[in-house]
Parts: structure tokens; C-alpha cells; sequence
């Protein structure tokens, strides 16, 4: 379920368009209230799901934003073994086109943590703190390259690029203890079977430098649809203990943006 969020936050996003003239006025083919549930599997077997909800407009930093909220979660069945409810909150101003900062909270079995990040995009350095029950909170700061993204936020600026078959796409990205270059490659189009229906899609590529249980072995690999919302709708990783794969089964459409109202 761990790699499961992250993949969704990569998944995550908003798709731009210019306007009229190839103007820079910003046009989102959707905004707050969009909700898009997909389904987990894991080694083939339906363990849970994964929920990426744009928020309402709020105060971050001094900024307007959009939270991002992805909630990765297990089933009845596979909580019975190992209870996950992780939820992930990046705070996204659509015009700047930054992430002001990110909120994650642990909820896995009998732990339970916090880690908030705080980015100052002139100095490029990020601050991250820690808290746990029973352990002392921790705080330490990470110097980033300029343009330097969250996961959630990487969707976003993904999303906003028109995706070309054979283009590459390189974004640094901050995964909360380590900053790494993720490689977006647009392989090509083909017709897919999902939860929403048969679709055309995009297939990409993507890096991923998670440690641990979380490695990746080779490149994970999410299809967004060819249509102007280009909405994720399957990812899919082979971890160092078997396949994750994720299928959207619910799209709820949110506020199209304009970036003036």
C-alpha cells in the first residue's frame, strides 16, 4: 500500500491547456472537487485502495492553494493482517505552479507519524519535520534543485506538458529524504481495458528510487488517457516482493479552472 500512495501521487494531477492564440492564460480541464478512486491489487489479489481527491481553495504559506489529498488504504480482508491508512496532502498553487509545502500522515498497524515538509522556493531547501508517540520530533532541512517538486506536485507539472509518443520528460523530485531525477517517457499509444471502460491511452515510463521493500525492479509504468483530461487510469511496478498494480474505477469530474476566477 506504501508504494501504492506513491504511485498515485505520481499519478495525481491537474492537466493545462493555453488558451486562444497560445496566450499564457492558464485553462485546467478540471480543478477542486475532481475525485478520481482507483483499486490496489497486489500479487494479483484485490488488497486495498487508493483515493486522490483535489480540496477547495485554502491559505498555505501565504499562498492560495489547492490541497491534493491521496489516501491509500487497505481492505477488510488484507487489514486483518496489516492495517494501512496513509494520506498524503500536497498544498498546490495552480498559478505559480509550485507545491508550498506537504503534509504526510502514517497510519500503519501501531504506527503512527507525521512529517510535514515546508519548501522556500527562492533558497531552494526544504524543511521536514518528524513526529512519532514515544519518539523525540526531529527536524531537518534538504537542499533542492531549482524547479524541485513533491510527488503529488510531479503529477501536476506532468500533466501540464503535452505528452508526445517517443518525448522525455525529467523532473527534479524531493521524496521526503531524498531528492533523485525522475524520467517520464512516453512510450506510445494503445487501446485499454478499464474499470471506466475501453480507452485510448498513453503508456509511460517512469523511475522510481524508493529503498527497501519499496524498490522497484525496473521502471514503473502509468497510462493516461489520450483525451484532454489525460486522467490516469492504471499503474503498474514490480517490487523486490512482487507486482502492485492500480485501476481507477470512479472519476468524478471537479470545477474547471480558468486561473481568473
Amino acid at each position: 500500500m506504501r508504494i501504492a500512495a506513491c504511485l498515485a501521487l505520481v499519478m495525481a494531477g491537474s492537466a493545462l491547456a493555453e488558451g486562444d492564440g497560445g496566450s499564457a492564460k492558464i485553462v485546467s480541464v478540471f480543478g477542486p472537487g475532481e475525485q478520481t478512486i482507483y483499486e490496489v491489487s497486489y500479487l494479483g489479489i484485490t488488497a486495498g485502495r487508493a483515493e486522490i481527491t483535489v480540496g477547495w481553495e485554502m491559505e498555505h504559506a501565504g499562498r492560495t492553494v489547492w490541497p491534493l489529498v491521496c489516501v491509500g488504504e487497505t481492505n477488510e480482508r488484507t487489514s486483518a493482517i496489516y492495517k494501512i491508512k496513509d494520506r498524503f496532502v500536497s498544498y498546490w498553487d495552480p498559478l505559480a505552479r509550485e507545491a508550498t509545502g506537504a503534509d504526510f500522515f502514517v497510519n500503519e498497524s501501531k504506527h503512527h507519524a507525521k512529517e510535514r515538509f515546508k519548501f522556500d522556493l527562492d533558497a531552494n531547501t526544504a524543511t521536514v519535520v518528524r513526529e512519532a508517540p514515544g519518539w523525540p520530533t526531529t527536524e531537518r532541512n534538504y537542499q533542492l534543485e531549482e524547479g524541485t517538486v513533491d510527488l503529488a506536485a510531479a503529477g501536476f507539472i506532468f500533466r501540464n506538458r503535452k505528452l508526445v509518443p517517443g518525448e522525455t520528460h525529467v523532473l527534479p523530485v524531493f521524496t521526503g529524504k531524498r531528492l533523485y531525477k525522475m524520467h517520464a517517457t512516453v512510450v506510445g499509444k494503445e487501446t485499454l481495458k478499464t474499470g471506466l471502460g475501453e480507452l485510448e491511452v498513453y503508456r509511460v515510463t517512469f523511475n522510481g528510487e524508493f529503498d527497501g521493500k519499496l524498490a522497484a525492479e525496473g521502471l514503473m509504468t502509468i497510462f493516461y488517457t489520450t483525451d484532454e483530461k489525460q486522467l490516469p487510469v492504471r499503474a503498474e511496478a514490480k517490487l523486490a516482493l512482487g507486482s502492485v498494480k492500480i485501476d481507477a474505477v470512479k472519476y468524478e469530474p471537479g470545477r474547471r479552472y480558468t486561473g481568473v476566477d
